[in-house]
């Protein structure tokens, strides 16, 4: 077997591999011989065919078999002779096989590529600082009490904080759209629930009241085809509700789950509630500044056939989901998705070379407190711990996310870290801030 190896980019190699045609033949010809030991062809006894017969009935495909096999095991063996450790294989293209004639084949790999830093250095990234407070807790409770009021017909117009019952129509240009048009739809005035002019128009309204809002729906708007569309829409007011909160007293807390320690207790939980997802969103936060920075730092081509796995699995997601929703998952653009896996792949390589050169392994102790911590609002948090012990493949998950934390914490090290000090709220919801 011949190989050679040609740079036809900065990450790929077209490898040109040669089989001596001695070799192809005798495999063709041991092949069809023992073919020929069972064969069972009309008008001769098993096994007993003239090896014409065998030759003109199986020899195209006893071919294709060996030429296949010889392919496969030679590229195996021209990595391994060559000490090439390939990202993924883009083509393997067979120059037509003819008897006497060596087999040629031209392999096109790529492979991974060079990362230029593993660390840090010279870069200024800011690091949120922020703790919960008392009116943190004081306004879940208020949200705690808003989600469970109770509500009774009201006379009079309606108030921010009042529920209100409508029929709506919207109409662009004079023609209705999908998802603008609800009967019966009710909501809460100042709540958020709809958008900013529309819930600010059926302020002072009254039960039998029509009403026509128009306004421009934002650039960024999530239903792309109204997006930046003027819109007109046509209302009813079916009903107005004021709304009655909760007394905060022990007999809410109880009917929130806490039966012993009453209000105080329940503070408690609300507290250590928002310690953790605090904790989650900074660790979060701070991963992805980290990673940004990374990929800044490190621009390099990425094998395409990474890329094309990652898009696949993304692909594979959304169509998942699309089907437990019951929708059809046709026409999804696979090239939606190339960006984000360009960027997933390039940020996997830069992690994996950081972690060789940091010599990073998981830390067992922070797997095990981590999953402690996630555990820690079930009722039964030591079951909840063994349920990931039990089985390999959830801890391995768990795993993971420690190790990249591992590495975002190592490149801290390497990094200039100004802490800025932010409002909880803020932090944790930026855009209702």
């Amino acid at each position: 077997m011949q190989v050679t190896v040609e740079e036809s980019g900065s990450i790929e190699r077209k490898l040109t591999i040669s089989i001596p045609s001695d070799e192809v033949s005798q495999e063709i010809e041991k092949r069809l011989n023992d073919v020929a030991k069972n064969a069972r062809i009309p008008g001769f006894r098993p096994g007993k065919a003239p090896k014409n017969v065998i030759q003109k009935r199986y020899s195209n495909q006893v071919s294709n078999e060996v030429i296949s096999d010889k392919i496969n095991s030679s590229y195996q063996e021209a990595l391994t002779e060559k000490k090439i450790a390939p990202a993924g294989l883009v083509s393997i293209e067979p120059v037509p096989f003819e008897e006497g004639k060596d087999l040629e084949y031209v392999a096109t790999i790529e492979l991974f590529p060079e990362i230029p830093t593993a660390n840090l250095a010279g870069k200024t990234l800011e690091k949120p600082v922020c703790e919960v407070n008392d009116s943190d807790v004081d306004k879940t409770l208020e949200d705690l009490r808003k989600r469970n009021a109770t509500f009774s017909d009201k006379e009079g117009k309606a108030e921010t904080g009042d529920r209100i019952t409508i029929d709506f129509e919207g109409k662009i240009d004079g023609e209705t759209f999908e998802g603008g048009s609800a009967s019966d739809f009710p909501f809460v005035l100042g709540e958020g629930q709809m958008l900013e002019e529309f819930d600010a128009a059926l302020v002072g309204v009254a039960v039998g009241e029509t009403k026509s809002i128009d306004f421009t729906f934002p650039d960024d708007y999530q239903g792309g085809d109204v997006a930046g569309k003027a819109v007109v829409f046509s209302v009813e007011v079916k009903k107005v509700e004021q709304s009655e909160l909760p007394a905060l007293d022990d007999a809410f807390a109880e009917t929130l789950g806490i039966t012993e320690g009453g209000i105080d207790k329940m503070k408690d939980e609300i507290r250590q509630s928002l310690d953790r997802e605090l904790a989650s969103r900074l660790r979060s936060t701070m991963r992805d500044r980290v990673m940004d920075a990374l990929h800044e730092a490190n621009k390099i081509e990425v094998p395409k056939a990474l890329v094309e796995e990652e898009i696949n699995r993304a692909v594979e997601t959304i169509t998942q989901q699309l089907s437990a929703q019951g929708l059809p998952a046709k026409d999804i653009d696979r090239n939606n998705y190339a960006e984000e896996a360009k960027k997933r792949v390039a940020l996997g390589l830069i992690a994996r070379e950081v972690i060789e050169k940091s010599e990073i392994k998981v830390d067992g102790d922070v797997v095990r407190a981590r999953i402690e911590e996630m555990g820690a609002g079930y009722d039964d948090s030591e079951a909840f711990v063994n349920y990931y012990y039990s089985d390999p493949q959830r801890l391995q998950q768990v795993e993971a996310v420690v190790l990249e934390e591992q590495v975002v914490d190592a490149m801290l090290q390497t990094a200039e870290v100004k802490e800025v000090k932010v409002d909880f709220r803020e932090f944790m919801n930026p855009q209702a801030a």
